[in-house]
């Protein structure tokens, strides 16, 4: 009679100690100046898909790009060239991290248009991840994972150089660590770098009006879908957006675990557009290739994006 009282004192213990001790996506500290976003001119009708896709195959070429590999390195230096031909001004983020398998460097890359002051924010800050998930059993490409919004994120740079004061508004990252190191992402493994990148942009004077996610963006197949907790203005906005750029936005059901999440956790207002993974039968799989990737899917994303941040409301 008196062991079920035990028992049940010590799954109570079990679950609170759990629920304490698991581990949880840094909660940086902001003590910045929350900026005003001035809606963008249109320029949606600038973004080529063409030239996304060419961005693609030229990350992709490189084979796949893990934190800290040489294939990583050189699509850095690739990127930041690119950057360079519209203006950007980059800068690489670099840190060291304790993972399952041990201590990895890893390299975020931001850009700015012009000159730049790192201490202080820009209102709008849009990334993606460059890393390639490491599985060894198979050459793994990642041409829609990672390669996509990666593509996408260059090809929005160009677009937005030929509007020096829009670009001006704009800051753009590339994170490194998106992927976890072993199996599934848990907010213990996978993140690093927007994770860090949150933790940094915390120490800035002043702080952004509006994030924005890419992940998985390039195959039309697989229809894109927005996170269900975005501020109601921001899916309004990007569901307009949407529609006019040839598709009709839905949210996706429940909660994913991506780079949005950590931006979220420092309370900037973020947007996450993301392509139905749970559908696609080449995720995490050797095939997703560049095969896999529709210029007009890149195309669909990256004015969505330009006609979101041209119709959304200040914040």
């Amino acid at each position: 009679m008196k062991r079920a009282p035990i028992v049940l004192l010590l799954l109570v213990l079990t679950v609170a100690a759990w629920f304490f001790l698991k581990p949880k996506p840094p909660e940086p500290i902001g003590t910045g100046a929350r900026l005003t976003f001035t809606a963008l001119p249109d320029l949606a009708e600038k973004f080529s898909g063409d030239h996304a896709y060419a961005q693609v195959k030229a990350i992709t070429a490189f084979g796949p790009r893990p934190p800290a590999s040489e294939n990583y390195g050189k699509v850095m230096a690739y990127l930041e060239a690119e950057f360079a031909k519209s203006g950007w001004t980059t800068a690489r983020q670099t840190f060291t991290r304790v993972t399952p398998r041990g201590p990895v460097n890893f390299c975020n890359l931001l850009a700015r248009h012009g000159t730049a002051d790192w201490t202080k924010s820009l209102p709008v800050v849009i990334g993606g991840h460059i890393d390639s998930k490491d599985l060894p059993a198979f050459h793994f490409i990642g041409a829609n994972d990672g390669g996509s919004s990666t593509g996408v994120i260059v090809e929005l740079a160009r677009v937005l150089a030929t509007d020096p004061q829009a670009a001006g508004q704009v800051e753009l990252v590339l994170f490194d660590g998106e992927e976890a190191l072993l199996g599934s992402l848990t907010h213990a493994d996978g993140l690093y770098g927007s994770k860090y990148y949150a933790l940094e942009l915390s120490k800035r004077s002043t702080w952004p009006a509006i994030g924005i996610v890419l992940d998985l963006v390039g195959d039309k197949k697989y229809p894109i879908q927005s996170n269900p907790d975005a501020p109601a203005h921001f899916s309004d906005a990007v569901k307009s957006a949407a529609k006019d750029s040839g598709f009709d936005l839905t949210s996706y059901p429940g909660q994913i675990l991506d780079d949005h999440i950590p931006l979220q956790g420092t309370k900037l207002p973020t947007l996450h557009l993301i392509g139905d993974f749970t559908q696609m039968p080449y995720w995490h799989q050797a095939g997703d290739t560049l095969e896999v990737i529709d210029p007009a899917a890149l195309e669909q994303t990256g004015r969505t994006v330009l006609r979101f941040l041209a119709r959304v409301k200040g914040s």
